[in-house]
């Protein structure tokens, strides 16, 4: 009987690059490969999403962990370009080190970047897994099918104008709204607190990543900029709106069903990778221009979400 073969994938960078990297994982399982991941991440709860999965056998963290399957029969080295300089000489000790594919693919088609790794040992070029997590909802929270689930939020600095800016504004058009992410996640992209009507439940802060997951894979729909709490969502198969405006989406299909893009469609969008904000003067007018009500829309499209009372909505207009 052949023996099973292992392989150690390192992956890394944001939440999004990790979930996005999913289905090189369970091709990988697929293919009968015993697989444990190493991650150089952002944030250290994202291993919190890969385990337990029966996709994965053990997940690490660099640097505080060593493998401890010294050897491997494959070493995939599927950190993002950007991190390659830094972190890409982390998991080159545990085995044949595969090569990697140009970078420039990395900016063209994110998950075929990954998936080339599962190319080079065999998997058929016709197969593509879906972006997918191991998590279910909780009761824990008490959110619903009929909650509305916002992540108004995602990284800062440059990647804060990602944000749309009327979160608070949609919360006042549904009944049972719950929020999630962090502190910072609680402003526009200029830093101006969004203030909530008082009916949204917040769980803000109070849940570790995983946690989150949970709660909203048990929600209605998840509305969310371009983040990675909005990749989480898409790869648990909740109802997704990811709202999209100088930052690219084609670049990160394909993406589940269950997942609507929502973008104004301004000619000079995106513009992340060229000529950022230049057409609109750094209003990023892609992202200011999409009305509450097209979102609302959106929403009742995908799910039924029940609106609040009449009293409610006075007092919170």
């Amino acid at each position: 009987m052949p023996t099973t073969r292992s392989i150690l994938v390192h992956l890394g960078a944001g939440i999004g690059n990790i979930v996005l990297a999913t289905p090189l994982l369970l091709a990988l399982d697929e293919m009968g490969y015993i697989v444990d991941v190493i991650l150089t991440p952002d944030y250290r709860e994202t291993q919190e999403l890969l385990r337990p999965w029966r996709a994965v056998r053990e997940v690490y963290i660099h640097p505080d962990e060593t493998p401890r399957y010294r050897t491997y029969d494959f070493v995939i080295p599927a950190i993002p370009p950007f991190y390659e300089a830094r972190f890409g000489r982390v998991s080159r000790s545990f085995g044949q080190q595969m090569p990697r594919p140009a970078s420039s693919l990395f900016y063209q088609d994110e998950q075929g970047f990954y998936l080339s790794f599962a190319r080079g040992l065999g998997y058929p070029a016709g197969k593509h897994p879906p972006l997918s997590l191991p998590i279910g909802p909780t009761a824990k929270c008490a959110v619903t099918t009929g909650s509305v689930a916002l992540a108004p939020g995602c990284k800062t600095g440059l990647m804060a104008s990602k944000r749309w800016s009327r979160f608070a504004e949609l919360a006042k058009e549904f009944a049972d709204v719950v929020l999630v992410g962090k502190t910072n996640d609680l402003c526009s992209r200029d830093g101006d607190a969004l203030t909530f009507p008082s009916h949204v439940r917040s769980f803000v802060d109070t849940l570790t990543l995983r946690q989150t997951a949970e709660l909203m894979a048990g929600a209605g729909i998840v509305v969310a900029n371009d983040s990675g709490l909005a990749h989480v969502a898409a790869a648990i198969g909740v109802p997704t709106i990811m709202i999209f405006g100088p930052t690219p989406h084609r670049t990160l299909e394909p993406f589940p069903d269950n997942v609507t893009i929502l973008r104004q469609g301004l000619p000079c969008e995106p513009c992340w990778a060229q000529a950022r904000f230049e057409a609109c003067g750094n209003r990023v007018s892609c992202l200011e221009e999409i009305r509450v009500e097209t979102v609302v829309s959106e929403i009742n499209r995908r799910a039924f979400i029940p609106a609040p009372p009449p009293g409610l909505l006075a007092a919170t207009r």
